[in-house]
């Protein structure tokens, strides 16, 4: 018998950490590193969810080609105590954007990567590295444009890999609005617009589990924020540092769409979330798409549950700041 959407899905996320001796999550961490400072922040989380045994951290990959983004990421692990993480980068066709924050931040902090064109195909690590893990044990949590996913599904068997491998993927895109939900993009969705065709392939083709951490959820509407508290953290950390560039002065609030995500992908839904099922997104070529009704489907996204303060708190915890 088949199980349910909602039974796979409760059963790729991790179990909650106070549970006895959970096994850590093995993560797969992809973002842009580019845009947004809650990039930065979404990787602070997911290194100190690995501080603490509830992650083990496989590789993180930027999505983007801005050489600088992969270079961040390298500081960001070095700063965060891990600088042996292997870092990838698109090799194929991607998109590239500017940058407040992630050249100031390679600059500022040691990293290994002496350029992107060093840093291996993030495609080709991800399958050299799900092949040697055991099947339906690795979370993949995308915070950026889709571009590795979709080359990791366009390498010869790719698919069948992910399927064998990957027992959940966490990311971050869509706004769903509605019920049924549907997305005519007036609240933007750069994850998906800006590099359509990666998006288009990933979704369409992604053969298991997939949750959507939407805006809703962690964004505009959401009201959920953090950032202007990141000024009583110490004067070089880098979080700090990063949202301080981002604004150009002191650090100020911004949205949690990535660390959020990083947080359902490891913690699971817990009491924050709901996990929505039964549907699949149908999602157009120009990155709208409306939520159909599929029984079969293995796909899911979050609706909001827990007060917006009690997920700023507990972002802002695993950060470093205390109540």
């Amino acid at each position: 018998m088949r199980l349910t959407a909602a039974a796979l899905l409760l059963l790729a996320s991790c179990a909650a950490p106070q549970a006895a001796a959970p096994a850590p999550v093995e993560v797969l961490f992809d973002s842009d590193m580019n845009t947004d400072c809650d990039d930065i922040a979404a990787l602070a989380v997911l290194h100190a969810l690995a501080d603490r045994g509830e992650a083990r951290i496989l590789a993180t990959a930027a999505s983007s080609k801005n050489e600088e983004s992969a270079l961040c990421i390298d500081a960001l692990n070095t700063a965060f105590g891990r600088p042996d993480l292997p870092v990838g980068v698109p090799k194929g066709p991607g998109t590239k954007e500017p940058s407040k924050y992630a050249g100031q931040i390679a600059k500022r902090y040691p990293h290994r990567l002496a350029s992107a064109d060093a840093a291996p195909d993030a495609a080709r690590l991800y399958a050299e590295l799900l092949e040697k893990q055991p099947d339906q044990s690795v979370v993949l949590v995308t915070v950026g444009y889709l571009t590795n996913v979709a080359a990791l599904l366009r390498l010869p068997g790719g698919p069948d890999l992910v399927r064998r491998k990957v027992r959940l993927w966490a990311c971050m895109g869509g706004n769903f609005i509605g019920n049924p939900p549907k997305d005519d993009l007036k609240l933007g969705n750069v994850n998906f617009t800006r590099e359509k065709d990666g998006a288009l392939f990933a979704i369409r083709n992604w053969p298991g589990p997939l949750v959507f951490c939407g805006r809703e959820v962690c964004s505009v509407p959401s009201g959920v924020k953090i950032g202007a508290r990141f000024g009583e953290l110490p004067e070089n950390h880098p979080v700090r540092v990063g949202y301080a560039l981002y604004f150009g002065g002191a650090p100020k609030d911004r949205h949690v769409a990535d660390p959020a995500t990083v947080l359902f992908a490891v913690r699971g839904p817990g009491t924050r979330w709901t996990l929505r099922d039964g549907g699949r997104m149908d999602l157009r070529d120009d990155c709208t798409f409306e939520w159909r009704a599929d029984r079969d489907s293995l796909q899911a996204y979050l609706l909001k549950r827990a007060p917006d303060r009690e997920i700023e708190r507990e972002l802002e915890a695993l950060i470093g700041l205390r109540p």
